[in-house]
């Protein structure tokens, strides 16, 4: 079966996330022929180690447009194209697909939604016109992923014409290819150092560094502890002048604070994953949040803010989720855990959740049985 992913911005870091991910598994567990389509956007340099036997299909941009480039890629390639694979409910979604079924009638489509609350409330308000266009263009759809369980019940009380295709399709992570990490394993969670982990892009707005950096300035005695907060990630503008400040004014957090910056060698930051002990995620915003479900899965606990799927990773009472934007009540998370002797048990219970709901192999396995029309 050829399977191709139509998303002419892909880069290099989108091959490790969905885009790459479920044609890679497609192509790995059930020999598809999987592609990406795209515009020659970057180097690919996972292609070789993280996701091999995937193909790069590159579009010629001809009208420079992604909407228009994207229609001429599927007139000449549709009728080889057994499953497509589309993102979002956008106008380039809905022409993508209206396109696809005109070129090849009888294709599968499945649109992954990578939905949020946002999504819910926006489609709740739709009337006449757009309800109608958007039932048209689900109406083409085969499958349609839901990547949070919450959300899956919520829409399909407000799309109850697709609630069938409706499915929960989460993202994953490649528990296989944890096997073959070069660097040492820590399966002792006792050998695993007092570290608080927060991997993201530093100083960006949605990913609420600044409010990380408040709540651990707020738990009491924190540079005496024996902990220290690692921050990891490609750095926005401004954030050095921030960090700066911020240290002028809590003097006694240097050397408790580590900016290590950003980490491309994916053996490296699963190893970083392997040596925290708590992962705190402070974002303003998620729709689902990669980073956290990785260092979940390699047995970090979770603490969080209430964005993505921080609740239905820390369900079992074995992670703490805080509300968006509330320094002090991350400070009071962070300090629980810290002081908690139930790190290890908890640990545990997140890797065992990640295993049961967002192992690549399952998931996709559950998408290649949807798109050959067997019921799971």
């Amino acid at each position: 079966m050829r399977y191709v992913v139509l998303y002419p911005q892909t880069k290099n870091v989108h091959l490790i996330k969905d885009v790459g991910m479920i044609a890679y598994k497609l192509h790995q567990l059930f020999g598809y022929a999987a592609s990406v389509a795209c515009y020659d956007n970057d180097t690919y340099s996972y292609l070789a180690d993280e996701v091999p036997g995937l193909q790069l299909e590159f579009i010629t941009p001809k009208y420079h447009n992604d909407l228009l480039d994207g229609i001429r890629y599927l007139k000449q390639n549709a009728p080889g194209i057994d499953a497509l694979q589309l993102f979002h409910i956008t106008l380039r979604s809905v022409v993508y697909a209206f396109a696809y079924k005109f070129y090849h009638r009888d294709g599968k489509l499945f649109l992954k939604l990578d939905c949020t609350d946002r999504l819910i409330a926006v489609i709740r308000k739709l009337e006449g016109w757009q309800k109608w266009l958007l039932n048209a263009f689900l109406n083409k759809v085969e499958v349609i992923g839901v990547e949070q369980s919450r959300l899956l019940h919520e829409l399909q009380g407000v799309l109850p014409r697709q609630s069938q295709k409706l499915r929960f399709i989460p993202n994953g992570v490649d528990f296989a290819r944890f096997a073959t990490i070069k660097h040492k394993l820590r399966p002792d969670f006792h050998c695993r150092q007092n570290v608080v982990l927060n991997v993201a892009r530093l100083g960006s707005p949605e990913k609420g560094t600044d409010v990380l950096l408040q709540a651990f300035a707020r738990i009491k005695g924190i540079e005496h502890a024996g902990w220290q907060l690692w921050l990891v990630g490609e750095i926005e503008p401004g954030f050095q002048a921030y960090l700066a400040r911020f240290l002028a004014d809590n003097p006694q957090l240097k050397g408790v604070v580590q900016v290590l910056g950003p980490v491309y060698d994916r053996d490296k930051l699963f190893s970083l994953y392997q040596t925290a002990k708590i992962f705190c995620l402070s974002s303003r915003f998620e729709s689902f949040g990669l980073a956290l479900l990785e260092a979940a899965a390699l047995g970090d606990v979770i603490v969080s803010t209430d964005v993505g799927i921080a609740r239905e990773l820390t369900a079992a009472g074995n992670g703490i989720v805080v509300g968006v934007e509330q320094p002090s009540a991350l400070a009071t998370a962070l300090e629980q855990l810290i002081k908690s002797p139930r790190l290890p048990e908890y640990s545990e219970r997140t890797v065992q959740i990640c295993r049961e709901r967002y192992d690549w192999d399952k998931i996709v396995s559950n998408l290649d049985s949807l798109l050959r029309g067997e019921q799971r």
